[in-house]
């Protein structure tokens, strides 16, 4: 009730307050065919604004002050059109370019933005598919990524499980989150390397999304495996809103977002903030509550050089029914959405603060830096394998994370024009420093009861970069990069030392480590036709280690190269580790593992109505020695190999309707393991997504898609399934002055699926014995969601 009357009240006091939109839009033609030229490069001179076109050739400029104007627009192939314009007040000014090819001489190549993508598998989202499409949280944003899907297991506040090309992503070790610059992924986390927790974003202020698939771009580094996906928050808003939504499971969600300065190009800020709520589909409700604030100002110091500020934080706690033995519903001890520990849930909360200073010279040469830091804390209880270890009290953990996190990124990019051919020059670096405090306790009905690890860690990533591409012609590019990162962990263990006889079963260090690691990248871009773009791709990457598993393993070193000093045998040696809980395996093990990626793609485009893409991609990730945040225990991983297939489509066959579809297919295996027995648990084989998108000038919009992960095995051996599933979910609004409607319907057939499935080892409370079986948390059964928007 008084989010209600809060939400009335702001509808009260801002129902009269707004802003006009003044702009510039149009359309960038091919002059021969008259077909739309996707990627063209539109940018006002001598300033810092520009934008690129769309799928369909259009783009715009939004809330420009009065004045005249010298737009510019640019393609690769294609001589240069300069339009004149005279902006005037409450006037939409539309200008169209047509842009004529011209034959290749390369003293005339010039490049004001950056080039089409340089991976087949490369991809843009577009703002239609952000803006409509129905999300809880911006972690679901992340599902319009083809083939990646993602799994919430643990009440709704803690980061989803990530899978995509052949890897369970844990929550984000081998993928590469960042929101405008700003790392999502948490090293030497209390829950697992790479924890990539976005709730902290609230989707509405989303404006960009770019996904990169692969090792083969400089400028990502740590996690960047499987691939890296960047997001960006809008710098001017499309209108002021206050959201009101509502729906199943006492779901609730209330949006504000106000612009401060009428949305001006050259200076704007604005405020957003979020609540949400709901209880999920659970018998034990999941009492999930989150509160969101974020804002940005920017400002053109001057015609060449911009800043920008943005702040924002979050908070949210949760309990959770977790994951549930498939034997508990056989045996009808709880149905389906029930739960057996219901003291499972947590709180978390981050806070951030960024800073961005742009600057381009006339000559086109462009500088970047920025500066960033963040507060964060985390407390999850969770129970995966109930009376297990404990037939008494039971298994339940509790993980905690606290730390400070702050750093430094910056590049430059220019343009040498040689007599045959150009080069864009881009150097980066910086600097990422973690001061993490990681508990493990084993904490039943939420009471400590013994402490299992409890570690201060200082982790930082310096690193620098350097790419250059080589312009040979409008037919063909050829791309090097070299990256270099360098790692140093400092680690002190509270709980003991090395050699105290600690009766957890675990290893205690204090102790430093460093790591390096040099990964070369190549790329070539070959476009024999218009409409056809072919992309050859290699590249090595890494994802780093947690640090108290480096100084483990650096400890582990120093023992046996000590122990061999004094004429210990192997076994020996092997025997004394073992007493204070080390593994002799972890011996000049790699703690910076290596991923080797190759692709092969190509993007066409069919009678302007078709946009096709087509990769096929391979990836060696080497043995590693991987730290357990659920047992604060080291094991061994074995070197894997994964490959697959992605393709992609787009068709619109009018102007108001679009038809997608993604299809990802991919094949892991465990090396040195028999057939049969070498499968990677959990690692996606067949997703599919797709679906119609309708938006009229009426304003009616609608989109109707589906998502089908296919079935896959849950362990090495494939003894245990993770089930498939396919979802229909659709959504609906209209938009009439300043109100917008919506109707959003998630799983219309009502299908029971899985949302997150493990094979677990469990034991129930009057069992003798433990069981490894599919354990799993429900998905959402059908369920309807309405809101209402008004603008102003």
């Amino acid at each position: 009730m008084k989010t209600n009357v809060y939400f009335t009240i702001m509808l009260m006091l801002l129902a009269n307050w707004g802003f006009s939109q003044i702009y510039v839009k149009g359309k960038v033609t091919d002059i021969q065919s008259g077909l739309p030229i996707v990627g063209a490069n539109i940018y006002i001179n001598e300033t810092i604004l520009g934008t690129s076109s769309d799928i369909n050739g259009t783009f715009e400029f939004k809330n420009l002050q009065i004045g005249r104007y010298e737009i510019i627009c640019s393609m690769l192939g294609y001589k240069n059109v300069t339009q004149i314009v005279d902006n005037k007040e409450n006037q939409t000014i539309e200008i169209n370019f047509e842009m004529e090819q011209k034959i290749n001489d390369i003293d005339e190549i010039v490049v004001q933005s950056e080039l089409p993508r340089t991976a087949a598998s490369s991809n843009q989202i577009r703002k239609i598919d952000i803006a409509l499409k129905p999300t809880r949280s911006t972690q679901e944003l992340l599902q319009l990524v083809p083939g990646l899907i993602i799994a919430q297991h643990a009440g709704g506040g803690k980061a989803e499980q990530i899978y995509i090309r052949g890897f369970d992503c844990d929550h984000g070790t081998d993928i590469s989150i960042n929101v405008d610059g700003l790392p999502v992924n948490m090293v030497s986390h209390g829950h697992g390397q790479g924890y990539a927790d976005l709730h902290f974003l609230i989707a509405e202020t989303v404006d960009d999304i770019e996904v990169n698939k692969g090792t083969y771009f400089a400028k990502f580094g740590d996690f960047a495996t499987a691939g890296a996906i960047s997001l960006k928050t809008k710098d001017i808003l499309d209108e002021n809103i206050l959201k009101l939504e509502m729906g199943s499971f006492n779901t609730q969600k209330y949006t504000m977002m106000y612009q401060i300065d009428n949305g001006g190009a050259e200076q704007n800020a604005y405020i957003a903030t979020q609540y949400y709520k709901t209880d999920g589909p659970f018998e034990s409700p999941q009492q999930l509550e989150r509160f969101n604030v974020f804002g940005k100002y920017f400002s053109n110091i001057s015609k060449n050089s911009k800043l920008t500020v943005s702040a924002g934080g979050y908070s949210s706690s949760w309990n959770a029914s977790g994951q549930i033995p498939q034997r508990a519903i056989d045996m009808g001890i709880i149905s389906r959405f029930n739960g057996i520990d219901n003291l499972e849930g947590g709180i978390t909360g981050r806070q951030n603060l960024s800073m961005n200073y742009k600057f381009k010279a006339n000559d086109g040469s462009e500088l970047e830096i920025q500066s960033f830091a963040s507060h964060y804390n985390f407390k999850l209880f969770s129970n995966f394998t109930l009376y297990a270890t404990d037939s008494v009290n039971g298994d339940m953990i509790e993980q905690i994370d606290n730390r400070y996190l702050y750093g430094l990124n910056a590049n430059y990019k220019f343009v040498k024009n040689l007599k045959k051919f150009s080069i864009i020059n881009r150097i980066g670096g910086g600097h990422r420093s973690d001061n993490v405090n990681a508990q493990l306790w084993h904490s039943p009905d939420r009471e400590r009861l013994s402490v299992f690890t409890n570690d201060d860690i200082v982790e930082r990533n310096f690193f620098a970069w350097a790419e250059q591409e080589y312009l040979f012609s409008s037919k063909f590019r050829l791309i090097l990069g070299l990256r270099h990162d360098y790692f140093s962990f400092d680690k002190y263990d509270n709980v003991g030392n090395a050699l105290d006889s600690i009766n957890n079963g675990l290893p205690h260090v204090s102790g430093v480590a460093q790591k390096s690691v040099v990964s070369p990248k190549i790329s070539a871009i070959l476009k024999p036709t218009k409409n056809l773009d072919v992309y050859l791709n290699f590249g090595q990457g890494f994802h780093s280690n947690d640090g108290r598993d480096v100084v483990i393993g650096q400890k582990v070193n120093q023992l046996v190269d000590t122990w061999k000093e004094k004429g210990f045998t192997n076994q020996e040696i092997a025997n004394m580790l073992s007493m204070y809980n080390f593994d002799i395996e972890q011996y000049n093990s790699n703690s910076i593992p290596k991923a080797t990626g190759a692709e092969i793609g190509l993007r066409i485009k069919l009678f302007n109505k078709v946009h096709l893409s087509f990769a096929t991609w391979y990836l060696h990730l080497s043995e590693e020695f991987v730290y357990v945040g659920d047992g604060g225990t080291t094991e061994l991983s074995s070197p894997t190999e994964r490959k697959g297939i992605d393709f992609e489509t787009r068709y619109s066959p009018y102007s108001w309707l679009w038809i997608d579809a993604d299809v990802c297919y991919s094949k892991g295996t465990v090396l040195g393991l028999p057939d049969g027995e070498n499968h990677i648990p959990l690692a996606p084989q067949l997703t599919a997504s797709g679906g119609l998108t309708f938006v009229h000038k009426s304003g009616l919009d609608a989109t109707l898609r589906f998502r089908h992960v296919g079935s896959r095995p849950a362990n090495e051996d494939n003894s245990i399934v993770a089930l498939g599933y396919t979802l229909l979910n659709s959504s609906f609004s209209y938009k009439y002055k300043h109100f917008k409607f919506s109707v959003n319907v998630e799983n219309i057939l009502n299908v029971d699926w899985n949302e997150a499935q493990f094979a677990t080892e469990t034991r129930l409370k009057n069992e003798t014995e433990t069981v490894e079986e599919l354990c799993f948390t429900p998905g959402n059964p059908r369920n309807f969601q309405v809101g209402i928007v008004y603008s102003f």
